[in-house]
């Protein structure tokens, strides 16, 4: 009956309205509470309630007021709820809310609670109302301590500074079931950790989430690696992974598979540099530093923080180098990708040589100034001139590093102090001999002083170039 009556009258509210009034005085006779929790009654009384006026409304609402908790954690009750949420006037909304008094930790652990809750706060909920469903969250210090002057967490601790520990010791007490909570979503913070707020939850997840709780996640990621290595908040996820998860295993099958997509986007190329050099402020924000030093500490990673850095290096290098000698060429000329060729030699542990000589090999011939066919040579080129003097700079890093691998010594080696001489017919040019001439190997800065004496009359003659000027100024020191 009912349903025929609705769909009879579906276009039309007024008649909706005096359908659900013929209608609710027959069926109704206290069986309410029965039909909220049954999975076809219950739309009945969601009919009710929308297309009802406010005293039917607070009918329902007095029938059910007693177990207004356990309908919102029911399949089908909690959407009683939510209508009476969405269509109650002023009165009612504030009866509903004090419901949840007492009950919103117990009901933040419900999946289903949870939601209302949510709604509630953000979409219904005055200031006082607010207030009141945050404020068992922190504890009965601050229950006590509260008062219509000191509504706010942040007015108490004012006015009662010596209750701050006390206030966060209860906290934490409070926060302790999160480990229940971690559980119930692990499987589904895949799919909100592409926002701000998401990628923050699912951090904390793994900061404090079990080995258990970890690989779960880990594993729903795989598929999407690299959507989280370039998107914007999600690489997030994958910086707090490196930090607190001690298998390394993850790099290899999934970030570095994808190194041409990873390398070219800039969230990608910082999750790259945080392999390479993990919390550096040249690459990070201060602000997300201090996000992820909040994992620092966590319960569950055994492996030393040192330990599991030199593995996830150890693991990231041989791909990197292999990747830049590939692509030295690509990397080198691109303003977006030149900086991460410095990054790699100074920081990747291994063999060096070949991916130093292939960037040479770059410069490896004479220089035209403006270029040939369009093609600027490297020392003349805007990124690649650059990468030239950050590499020959670096040199003295990768000395105190221990390291073999010098690229002043072999750039000179591969070029040759002829072609070398050519370059200092262009201002980029001649500030990289100048960089050759400051090198942390002697050898080389001698070498290459000799060969740029030689031409000590053709730098005079260069008019309107700033760093042959600066060149002349070094050799006559």
């Amino acid at each position: 009956m009912w349903d025929l009556n609705l769909k009879q009258c579906s276009a039309i509210t007024t008649q909706k309205s005096m359908c659900i009034s013929v209608c609710g005085v027959k069926i109704w006779n206290g069986l309410t509470e029965e039909m909220a929790y049954a999975h076809d009654t219950v739309r009945v009384l969601q009919c009710f309630i929308q297309f009802g006026n406010n005293e039917q409304r607070q009918e329902v609402f007095d029938e059910l007021k007693d177990d207004m908790v356990g309908l919102c954690k029911s399949q089908y009750g909690r959407h009683i709820v939510k209508k009476l949420l969405m269509y109650s006037n002023k009165e009612l909304l504030a009866a509903v809310m004090q419901m949840f008094r007492g009950q919103v930790r117990q009901m933040l652990r419900h999946a289903a609670a949870s939601f209302l809750i949510e709604y509630a706060y953000n979409d219904k909920a005055v200031l006082a109302q607010r207030l009141m469903l945050t404020e068992e969250l922190y504890g009965n210090t601050f229950i006590v301590c509260k008062s219509t002057v000191c509504p706010t967490l942040e007015k108490v601790l004012e006015a009662n500074p010596d209750k701050l520990n006390n206030i966060l010791d209860e906290m934490k007490q409070i926060l302790t079931p999160m480990q229940e909570m971690i559980e119930s979503i692990r499987e589904s913070v895949v799919y909100m950790a592409h926002t701000h707020d998401g990628a923050r939850v699912a951090m904390h997840c793994l900061w404090h989430g079990t080995p258990k709780d970890r690989k779960v996640i880990i594993k729903t990621m795989k598929t999407y690696m690299v959507k989280f290595a370039t998107g914007e908040f999600g690489h997030l996820v994958l910086l707090a992974i490196f930090d607190c998860v001690d298998d390394t295993k993850l790099v290899k099958q999934a970030i570095l598979s994808s190194l041409d997509e990873v390398i070219s986007n800039k969230y990608g190329k910082k999750v790259l540099l945080y392999l390479l050099s993990p919390r550096d402020p040249a690459h990070l924000l201060p602000e997300i530093i201090k996000v992820l030093e909040q994992g620092d500490g966590n319960a569950h990673s055994k492996k030393d923080a040192a330990i599991r850095r030199k593995e996830l290096l150890e693991a990231v290098s041989p791909p990197l180098l292999g990747y830049l000698h590939d692509n030295a060429a690509a990397m080198v000329m691109d303003k977006a990708t030149s900086v991460t060729v410095s990054d790699i030699l100074a920081s990747a542990c291994g063999d060096l040589q070949p991916a130093m000589t292939a960037v040479a090999q770059l410069a490896n011939q004479e220089l035209v100034p403006g270029g040939t066919d369009g093609q600027l040579h490297m020392a003349e080129h805007p990124a690649g001139h650059l990468v030239l003097k950050w590499l020959i700079e670096q040199d003295y890093m990768l000395a105190e590093a221990g390291k073999q691998e010098r690229f002043g010594r072999i750039l000179l080696d591969t070029v040759g102090t002829d072609k070398l001489k050519t370059w200092a017919r262009v201002n980029r040019g001649a500030m990289v001999l100048c960089s050759l001439l400051n090198s942390d190997d002697k050898a080389v800065a001698a070498e290459v002083k000799v060969a740029l004496t030689s031409i000590t009359p053709e730098l005079r003659s260069i008019s309107n170039n700033k760093g042959a000027e600066i060149l002349l100024e070094k050799l006559s020191s």
